[in-house]
């Protein structure tokens, strides 16, 4: 049995395009005023299983099994039935433009080679998040391209093979991606990871695991807008209870990211799982970005409620939704003209994926999370760049 893993993190080149042609943006429109309505949707589609749980390795020895029983957990929760249930949702709302986090792609390695010195090697594509999810929109007439993609951690572990007995390797990568509909003008892609990351132990060894952000310039009303997604560390470790190393990491991540948006020429719009409740009982990132001039779509849009986000059973098997608190967003603001003018508000806001009825026929919830979906209404700009 191997008795040490060498774990390393590798970045993977972004696989973006741009769109610079004049295409009329195929937006939908306030039937009263007749201003455009751009439609956002952020949802954190869940890698299947508490990734975190490897951390309770102490044994280097034991990683390939407990990896092993991982993966299972992470095959049970049956990312291709999700992905027609989520589906499912996105096309009642069809938004112009998808924010989506904790995209999984699995690769792997038969035999391993963890011990020659080749980390995330494996190349060999066994799940790959992006591509289900995209295959079942394109089944319901649904056309999007990736417009930017944040390539976060990446990491590849030795997993025993139940067939031979033998070790093979699994990598795993997380992206933070957007996605732009087709008809949808867009330009400028950028990506990147926070220089706060996070430190952690496993099997004797320690990592760092980045968190990043992605963004894209969307045109819309004769103006460009500055849409971001990211996926900020979370600093709970229970219901209320925060860590103070975790909440200062999440400040740092924070603070990278309003200086990355700060200097927007640009109205700026936010999604997000942003890991801090709305309600102050966690971080106070939401407050500080409310502070910082964004308003927050699900309280200008309808209808109005709770709205909480997150989350189901690890599982996702909870027959009664286990939603507590609100950490998902659409934020947005306006810092061109100094008023609201660009950016009037949200039309409507609605969270997808939270009713029992949205669960899969096995009755898997589509995430952990509940999407959410907003309908911004934008009025014509006068500072074009």
């Amino acid at each position: 049995m191997r008795r040490r893993a060498i774990l390393l993190l590798a970045a993977l080149p972004l696989a973006a395009c741009t769109d610079e042609s004049p295409l009329a943006p195929s937006l939908s429109s306030d039937p009263a005023t007749g201003e455009p309505r751009l439609g956002v949707l952020t949802w954190n589609v869940y890698v299947g299983a508490r990734v975190e749980d490897l951390l309770l390795v102490e044994d280097p020895g034991q990683i390939p099994f407990e990896v092993a029983n991982l993966v299972g957990r992470v095959l049970a929760t049956d990312f291709p039935a999700r992905a027609e249930a989520l589906a499912d949702q996105i096309q009642i709302v069809a938004p112009d433009v998808i924010s989506l986090q904790e995209v999984s792609l699995f690769r792997t390695q038969s035999p391993g080679d963890f011990l020659v010195g080749n980390p995330v090697a494996a190349t060999d594509p066994f799940l790959d998040w992006l591509e289900i999810l995209t295959n079942a929109l394109a089944a319901r007439g649904l056309s999007y391209e990736v417009a930017s993609r944040s390539d976060n951690f990446d990491i590849e572990l030795p997993i025993v093979n139940a067939s031979t007995g033998g070790l093979d390797d699994i990598r795993l990568t997380d992206y933070d991606v957007i996605l732009v509909r087709d008809g949808i003008t867009w330009t400028d892609p950028a990506h990147g990871n926070y220089a706060a990351t996070l430190p952690i132990e496993l099997g004797g060894f320690t990592i760092s695991k980045p968190s990043g952000w992605a963004s894209v310039a969307v045109f819309s009303g004769g103006q460009w807008y500055r849409y971001f997604n990211t996926h900020l560390e979370p600093a709970d470790v229970a219901p209320g209870v925060v860590e103070p190393s975790l909440a200062a990491l999440q400040a740092a991540q924070l603070a990278e990211l309003m200086s990355i948006m700060d200097a927007s020429p640009d109205p700026v719009i936010l999604t997000g799982d942003l890991n801090s409740a709305a309600d102050g009982t966690s971080t106070p990132t939401y407050a500080d970005l409310v502070a910082d001039g964004f308003v927050d779509a699900w309280l200008t849009g309808q209808p109005h409620g709770a709205g909480y986000t997150a989350n189901q059973a690890p599982d996702l098997l909870n027959s009664e939704s286990q939603l507590f608190h609100r950490i998902d967003f659409v934020l947005f603001r306006d810092r061109v003209t100094g008023t609201a003018a660009h950016l009037p508000g949200a039309v409507q806001a609605e969270l997808l994926g939270e009713e029992p009825a949205d669960r899969t026929p096995g009755g898997l919830w589509p995430s952990d999370h509940a999407g959410v979906s907003a309908e911004l209404e934008l009025a014509p700009g006068t500072g074009l760049r």
